[in-house]
């Protein structure tokens, strides 16, 4: 019966008061960041972009992309008669090579959300 049976062993450390306030302090500044992160990439992922917005992307014409739209090559929301796209969907379907992008296109486009993203919360802009 001895070796059916797991011994576990388990370590007690102690640390000072100081020390575990400190930890903890780091842990929570760790936690916040992870949040913040995880925050901005939802609010990008959920970005519209509108037809002159996803035609500068893709480098392509307003007319193409009424095209593609047409032939359910890409999808997008109508909202007050306006053409919208899901920047996600976009960005899978780049992904997954139904449509083609200049990398250095959609890197400025993540660049320039990110910094009036950070206008918006300061209250430069809005």
């Amino acid at each position: 019966m001895q070796h059916n049976q797991i011994q576990s062993v388990m370590d007690v450390i102690t640390i000072e008061s100081k020390a575990y306030h400190e930890l903890m302090g780091k842990i929570e500044k760790i936690l916040r960041y992870v949040e913040k992160e995880e925050k901005a990439k939802t609010e990008y992922e959920n970005r519209l972009v509108t037809n002159d917005e996803l035609a500068d992307i893709l480098g392509i014409s307003k007319r193409t992309l009424q095209r593609m739209r047409s032939a359910d090559r890409i999808s997008y929301k109508m909202i007050y008669g306006r053409c919208y796209y899901d920047l996600h969907d976009i960005e899978e379907a780049i992904r997954n090579k139904s449509l083609y992008c200049n990398p250095q296109n959609l890197k400025e486009l993540r660049h320039n959300f990110e910094l009036k993203s950070r206008r918006v919360k300061d209250g430069t802009i809005g």
